[in-house]
């Protein structure tokens, strides 16, 4: 494996091969992927043999939309005197990646005033977060219509997220998406089994939701949330409100949630001892 990285959508693994594709470089993606429990497999070489390639297509065609598999043939270019540069493409992708590509872009259908009103919100609300010690560090400049958070557990596939959009809704969660449905229902199932005493603890009621058995993508996971009504157009003082609630829903999340996420985790990984 060259390169093993993580996205929001969970553990990415890249095979470089500075050759045409071959079985043995097939074999170690897979081998690889399987060990680390990656759901992004890319396979970057000069050339994708036809038989290579009908490979990943079969992945992306009968596994769950969780995992996409990518194979990207890469040449070098060089216009006019200027010296070479990479050029990637895309041979093999899951179906329907190149319109899901457009529509996660964030700044794709922003007007100027929207994305400088969402750089100053995420900004403020990192920034609020490190100086609470909601998190060790984060990033800036942020034009999406979320921000994750790290949950401290020692559990991959955790993690906090603040939403705010333009349809009128805010919200605060905790993801659940260790990359199995079953674990995913286990922890969602003992957090709602102690619904009451969290409600009581948080001093609101969140909202609990269960892995679909559907199994399509971002459906897998569960979901602790609380919501409000909020839109990233709102005037300034509104704003700050929405801004106050995001800080005090994740530090509650982080309060309550985390023992219990402790508990449970360790339990489950006796049952599987």
């Amino acid at each position: 494996m060259d390169i093993l990285a993580e996205a929001d959508e969970g553990v990415v693994v890249v095979e470089n091969q500075l050759e045409r594709t071959d079985h043995s470089h097939l074999g170690q993606l897979l081998t690889y992927a399987a060990g680390r429990d990656a759901w992004t497999l890319i396979w970057i070489t000069p050339e994708m043999r036809d038989e290579h390639r009908a490979a990943l297509d079969w992945l992306n065609r009968w596994t769950t939309d969780e995992i996409e598999a990518y194979g990207v043939e890469v040449r070098a270019v060089r216009i006019g005197d200027s010296l070479p540069a990479p050029e990637f493409r895309a041979v093999a992708f899951p179906n329907n990646w190149s319109k899901q590509a457009r529509s996660r872009n964030p700044e794709s259908s922003m007007s100027n005033d929207e994305r400088s009103r969402r750089v100053d919100f995420f900004d403020t609300l990192a920034r609020r977060a490190l100086e609470r010690k909601l998190t060790d560090s984060t990033g800036f400049g942020s034009v999406a219509k979320s921000k994750s958070f790290p949950c401290r557990v020692g559990e991959r596939g955790l993690k906090y997220w603040v939403d705010l959009r333009t349809s009128g809704v805010a919200s605060v969660q905790l993801e659940i998406r260790t990359g199995d449905m079953g674990r995913n229902e286990s922890i969602i199932e003992a957090l709602e089994g102690d619904m009451v005493s969290i409600g009581q603890e948080l001093g609101f009621e969140p909202q609990f939701f269960r892995p679909d058995p559907d199994g399509r993508r971002g459906r897998i996971k569960g979901a602790v949330m609380t919501f409000r009504d909020a839109s990233i157009n709102d005037p300034p003082d509104q704003i700050e409100e929405t801004l106050v609630w995001c800080l005090e829903g994740l530090g509650g999340f982080q309060r309550v949630l985390e023992p219990r996420l402790r508990v449970i985790i360790d339990e489950l990984d006796s049952e599987e001892a």
